[in-house]
């Protein structure tokens, strides 16, 4: 393997900025007596900023294009290395380094799944856990139009927008304008969110920790117990739009607020509140009206991959349902897992089409996505991509049956993990031992870069661009 030096200068900035990141936190640390958090944020704190800027000084000056192969090596090694550089921090709160991984891993792939109980950690490392899928969710927006758009731009074009404006042979030249654009429009809507969520009745630091895994779909809660015991019903209102939001198109969003105009328009948003509506109504249908609001609202969370529940008595939606809308997921440039939301309108698109075609076999009319027509390879891709989650869901929870006996439970944790959704799988991941969380964490990182990347990133790990 031969890795780009712009690779390597990207995964320094990645690394230096998950250091730096977590001084302030340091500091709550000490301010609040928590000492032995703050250690663990202090080593979190030398490593990134050690090792990230060692990389930084050592490609110094050096740069070539970025081709597709370098592209995809970084998308898979920052996923796989951030972890490593958050872990310490976790160390307080883990059992081993394993441990440690896996909740690094859980929040900087804004999965969300914990082994520990929010009411016995620190105060510091709840809010430092929120910041970490805060900045995982800035990361997914920033690969959606730099990498990811550069690779999918003679396909369906799902991620195409107004950011996208790649120069030739190099996928890394929108990385500072995508940053900065996107991560504007990105902290706006996150403290917007906190201060709505603060007016709403939420407390100050709940409403900061929730505006944080909100708005990066995350779906860590500062506080053990049902949610609605302790969050007023306006404050989980505000707490579903922002999670909209965060599974919606951020660009859409920024050239919206930027321009007054987009070069598409909100589709995604309307499916996922379509999807809510429909599984509230079912709900009040089958089990009385009472229960279709929480219905409402768990079914949005989970189609927005956040994994919110309200934990409401009586009957809900079951989980393997959750689970099974977590997979559509929201939009391409957003910061949710799944399938996304604008492959499957395209796919229940096309098969309108063929069944027109069945009726009125001269019937012409080629599928059409975001004001153009869809060719045929392209649609191969989005099959391909739809495929592919159900597979690597079953793969992943047969696996996960040596590490539980409960296979019901091991397609659960499978299912959360993939889809980044992982509060659905609740307290299972406790009784997953150490390679059980290996796994798992796996899965998370296969669910955040879309999971067909993943074959090509390991064959181009061993061979040269």
């Amino acid at each position: 393997m031969r890795p780009s030096p712009r690779t390597i200068r990207a995964l320094g900035w990645s690394w230096l900025i998950i250091g730096i990141a977590a001084l302030p936190f340091l500091v709550y640390a000490g301010f609040i007596g928590e000492a032995a958090a703050a250690r663990g944020l202090g080593a979190t704190l030398l490593t990134g900023t050690f090792l990230g800027g060692a990389l930084l000084v050592a490609t110094r000056g050096l740069g070539t294009g970025v081709r597709a192969p370098a592209a995809l090596r970084l998308l898979i090694l920052g996923w796989l290395t951030g972890p490593l550089i958050a872990a310490p921090s976790f160390g307080l709160v883990s059992d081993g380094p394993v441990e440690a991984i896996f909740e690094a891993t859980s929040a900087l792939t804004t999965t969300g799944a914990s082994l520990a109980d929010p009411d016995y950690m620190p105060r510091s490392l709840v809010a430092w856990r929120s910041m970490l899928q805060w900045l995982g969710g800035l990361a997914t927006l920033v690969l959606a139009v730099t990498v990811l758009a550069g690779l999918d731009d003679r396909r369906a074009g799902f991620r195409r927008s107004s950011l996208l404006t790649i120069e030739s042979g190099d996928l890394f030249s929108n990385f500072g304008r995508a940053l900065v654009r996107l991560g504007a429009v990105y902290a706006g809507v996150t403290l917007i969110g906190f201060l709505a969520l603060g007016l709403s009745g939420a407390e100050a630091f709940e409403a900061f920790c929730l505006a944080l895994s909100s708005v990066s779909t995350g779906g860590y809660v500062p506080r053990g117990g049902d949610m609605v015991n302790w969050l007023p019903l306006p404050s989980i209102a505000i707490l579903a739009a922002l999670c909209v939001i965060g599974a919606g198109n951020m660009a859409v969003v920024y050239e919206q607020l930027s321009r007054g105009r987009v070069t598409r328009h909100y589709g995604d948003v309307r499916s996922m509140l379509i999807v809510a509506v429909i599984c509230a109504l079912v709900m009040g249908l089958t089990a009385g009206w009472a229960g279709s609001l929480p219905a409402f609202f768990d079914a949005l969370f989970a189609v927005t991959t956040s994994g919110f529940t309200l934990g409401t008595e009586g009957p809900g939606i079951p989980v393997i349902v959750l689970i099974a809308l977590t997979l559509a997921g929201g939009a391409a440039v957003s910061t949710s897992g799944g399938i996304k939301m604008a492959r499957i309108r395209l796919l229940l698109r096309r098969a309108g089409r063929d069944i027109i075609l069945l009726v009125q076999p001269s019937a012409v009319g080629g599928s059409r996505f975001a004001g153009r027509t869809v060719n045929e390879a392209a649609l191969v891709s989005v099959w391909a991509y739809a495929l592919a989650y159900p597979v690597v869901l079953v793969l992943g929870a047969f696996a996960l049956g040596f590490f539980t006996p409960d296979m019901g439970e091991a397609f659960i944790i499978s299912g959360a993990a993939l889809s980044n959704a992982g509060p659905l799988a609740g307290d299972a991941y406790g009784q997953l031992g150490a390679g059980g969380l290996i796994l798992s964490s796996l899965l998370m990182v296969l669910g955040r870069v879309e999971i067909l990347p993943v074959a090509a990133v390991f064959f181009l790990l061993f061979t040269g661009d």
